[in-house]
C-alpha cells in the first residue's frame, strides 16, 4: 500500500523531531533560554513555525524536550550490577562525569543556574531530569546492594552530591574541566567517603529493627 503523496514515513517524521530539539538545544546553549528565538529554531530546523508549534506549544514545552533529550544522551550504561558496591560505584560516577563534562552539558547546565533562579518553572524541569538521571541510577545500584528502597533515594541524593560537586564546583567557577586521572580519584574519594557511612546506618537500621522485635515479643 502505498503512502499518501506529503506524508513523511515514520522513521523521516522522527528524524525531523530529533533535528527540532537538537537545533533548540544548541540555540538554548548558545543564546540562553529568554534570548532564544522559536522561529530561529524553526528556521534552522528547517520546518515551518506550525511544525514546531504543533509539536511544542510553547517555549517552555521546548526546553522540556530538550532537557529529556540531554538526560537521555548524558546518562551512561549502569555498571554490571553483580559487582561490589564500591565498583559499581566509582565506574557510574567516572562514567557519568565524562558525560557531565561535554561541552553542550555543560552550557545547559550553566543556562539552568544562571536563569534558574528567577524561573521557577524552569528549576523543577531540572529537578525532573537530576531525579531520573543522575539519581535513580545511584538508587538502582544500591538497592542491587540490599538497600531498602525507602532509603535508597535518600541516600542516592546524598551520594551524588558528594561525587558531582567538584564538577558542580567548576562549572560555577568557570575552572578546567577534570582530565580522566581526575575524574576516577574524585570517584573514589566519593565512594570511600560515602561507604563507611552507608554501612553504620544499615547496621543502626538493623539494630533498631532488632530492638523493635525485642519488644513485640
Amino acid at each position: 500500500m502505498k503512502r499518501k503523496a506529503g506524508r513523511p514515513s515514520p522513521q523521516a517524521a522522527e528524524q525531523k523531531h530529533r533535528q527540532m530539539v537538537v537545533t533548540a538545544l544548541e540555540e538554548f546553549a548558545r543564546c540562553g533560554f529568554h534570548a532564544a528565538s522559536l522561529r530561529n529554531i524553526a528556521n534552522k530546523a528547517e520546518v515551518s513555525n506550525r511544525t514546531l508549534y504543533n509539536y511544542y506549544p510553547d517555549k517552555l514545552a521546548l526546553f522540556e524536550a530538550c532537557l529529556e533529550f540531554s538526560g537521555n544522551e548524558i546518562r551512561p550504561v549502569l555498571p554490571d550490577l553483580n559487582t561490589d558496591l564500591h565498583s559499581a560505584l566509582v565506574t557510574y560516577v567516572t562514567s557519568m562525569q565524562r558525560q557531565l563534562f561535554a561541552p553542550q552539558a555543560m552550557r545547559i547546565a550553566a543556562l539552568i543556574y544562571r536563569e534558574g533562579a528567577a524561573f521557577d518553572r524552569l528549576r523543577q524541569i531540572a529537578r525532573v531530569q537530576f531525579e531520573r538521571h543522575q539519581v535513580e541510577p545511584v538508587a538502582r545500584i544500591l538497592e542491587r546492594h540490599d538497600v531498602s528502597p525507602e532509603q535508597s533515594r535518600i541516600y542516592a541524593t546524598q551520594f551524588v552530591a558528594m561525587a558531582f560537586g567538584e564538577w558542580q564546583r567548576r562549572l560555577l567557577f568557570g575552572e578546567q574541566v577534570m582530565i580522566e586521572a581526575e575524574m576516577l580519584a574524585q570517584a573514589e574519594l566519593a565512594t570511600r567517603l560515602f561507604l563507611p557511612g552507608l554501612r553504620s546506618l544499615q547496621a543502626h537500621n538493623m539494630e533498631l529493627d532488632h530492638d523493635q522485635s525485642s519488644k513485640q515479643v
